[in-house]
């Protein structure tokens, strides 16, 4: 991978993006530029996963005419005609007046989506413009040298479980650039070193975790087409931030899903078997009647806001997407802002090239996020998601359809602080889909005999964290990566989906996370 002049970390909506405009930019400045795309997964999209409710407008700009192009992606979106937002008690359900909700809540124009999907139709659609696409490719770490990002140093390959090399071993690589794009997601291992070297934000970023299922059905759904349903209530308790989702994608396929905050304070809230609570719900249920479960996933959400946004540039680098912290939870969507942040990045990269030489500097991506609505919609929301944090769902929700006037940026705390000592929600099983199952329907794969790419800081804290948060990774992680064995915690890494809830949710801060070597991981096809 040498003469790369735009390099970007992550093939999800908002790397693709930056790969496609950067070329068009390109094109039309006169110039030629090698732009070079690298991602983990080992095919698109199979790493990306969202809702996904999305503003297709963004689409327009950069590819016009999308639209007629035939692809599994544009032959399963479906327009949104009727939405719903339904608040739900333990046996019944009460439909929100439409007039109660929030106008940036409503989803009129909007197309629901398959998130891996849109990814695997960008990069084909990035490959013709002559964008460098390299899946299977682990970044793992960034190149910083003298107060400028260089690059990204790449994950060793073929390592034995124990350290040592087989014989298909590849020492660590480096990719070097003039200029590196950030797109590698949600609580991103590259995104935040970025942070940490460059800028933090002035507030942790706080996050929820999405859990999702493909339902399928022999002939039309219960749920209808052309629908998008929100959930309020049961059955997360009202101190737990979140709600629950059906999409309608075609005739006979649903999505359907649960956004928990992570800030809850249940050391024993396992969110699979919350999303399966919340699926046998009398009235779920019945729109969910005779469907078949095809596919899962999990994935966290950034929401902390404006105040959880640190530097978005630095010489030689920006980040962009869900990375950098670009999700509205007042509208509940980011795939839009990540398209349109990708964008922006690429156009800044492409001046900042001029004619060759070192690189400019890239100040002008803020402006062009101030110009691009994304900033000014990120500080509407800024107090949006503190809201519920400082009131729950019954003092939130009023508080929150004001939270933009309030002049204060409210503050919140990490994640894994949330959780209280002793507090347990005590949740029977719901008697449905297991954990196992659930990650089998993943796709997730890893190698039995690599290194472990998840690591316990001090496992002797883990022994009092039984006692004090009932073993709290045992519960949150969907991955079903951690287990008692005795005394110690066991891992078990091939289980992983990538979500990184642990790193972020652990209460004493004690997992460590990388990327593990390229081509692993979930295998996202349609969520």
């Amino acid at each position: 991978m040498d003469g790369i002049d735009i390099l970007i970390v992550g093939a999800g909506p908002a790397g693709l993006a930056a790969g496609i405009r950067a070329k068009q930019a390109a094109k039309d400045a006169g110039r030629e530029l090698a732009v070079a795309v690298v991602d983990k997964a080992p095919v698109p999209g199979n790493h990306v996963l969202s809702g996904a409710a999305f503003e297709p407008a963004v689409l327009d700009d950069l590819l016009p005419g999308w639209r007629q192009v035939r692809h599994a992606f544009t032959d399963t979106m479906v327009a949104v005609e009727r939405e719903d937002m339904m608040f739900l008690r333990r046996k019944g359900a009460n439909r929100i007046p439409p007039a109660v909700v929030p106008s940036r809540m409503h989803h009129t124009g909007d197309v629901v989506i398959s998130a891996s999907r849109l990814a695997q139709f960008l990069a084909e659609q990035a490959a013709k413009v002559g964008v460098e696409l390299y899946h299977g490719y682990t970044a793992r770490s960034l190149i910083v040298e003298d107060g400028a990002l260089r690059g990204v140093r790449l994950a060793e390959v073929g390592l034995r479980a124990d350290g040592t090399p087989k014989a298909n071993h590849i020492p660590a690589e480096e990719v070097r650039a003039p200029i590196t794009i950030l797109a590698d997601g949600t609580n991103g291992v590259l995104s935040r070193a970025f942070a940490q070297q460059f800028g933090a934000a002035a507030q942790p970023q706080t996050l929820s975790l999405g859990m999702k299922a493909i339902v399928q059905f022999a002939e039309r759904s219960p749920f209808g087409n052309n629908r998008v349903m929100h959930t309020l209530g049961y059955p997360m308790p009202p101190s737990v931030f979140g709600g629950g989702f059906l999409y309608s994608l075609g005739e006979k396929t649903v999505a359907v899903g649960l956004i928990l905050g992570l800030d809850w304070k249940y050391g024993d809230l396992n969110p699979q078997r919350e999303f399966e609570t919340f699926r046998a719900h009398p009235y779920i249920s019945r729109l969910l009647k005779g469907g078949v479960v095809v596919a899962t996933g999990a994935k966290t959400i950034p929401e902390g806001g404006l105040a959880s946004i640190g530097t978005l540039s630095a010489p030689g680098g920006m980040v962009v997407g869900d990375g950098a912290g670009f999700v509205n939870m007042e509208k509940i969507k980011g795939i839009h802002y990540a398209l349109r942040s990708g964008m922006c990045a690429a156009e800044t990269a492409v001046a900042a090239l001029g004619d060759g030489g070192a690189p400019g500097p890239l100040d002008g991506y803020r402006e062009r996020l101030e110009a691009a609505g994304v900033l000014a919609d990120m500080r509407h929301a800024r107090n949006y998601r503190q809201a519920f944090e400082k009131g729950g769902l019954f003092l939130g929700t009023p508080l929150s359809l004001v939270s933009a006037l309030i002049p204060k940026q409210l503050g919140h705390h990490h994640d894994g602080a949330a959780t209280k000592r002793g507090a347990r929600l005590n949740r029977p099983d719901p008697g449905r889909m297991d954990g196992a199952t659930f990650v089998a329907l993943t796709g997730t794969i890893h190698r039995e005999d690599e290194p472990s790419h998840i690591a316990i800081k001090d496992p002797a804290r883990c022994a009092s964290c039984q006692d004090d948060y009932a073993s709290a990774c045992t519960n949150f992680c969907p991955g079903q990566v951690y287990r008692w064995d005795g005394d110690k915690i066991v891992l078990s890494p091939s289980n992983c989906l990538h979500c990184m809830t642990c790193t972020v949710k652990c209460p004493t801060l004690n997992i460590d996370w990388v990327p593990p070597e390229g081509g692993e991981g979930p295998h996202y096809k349609q969520l």
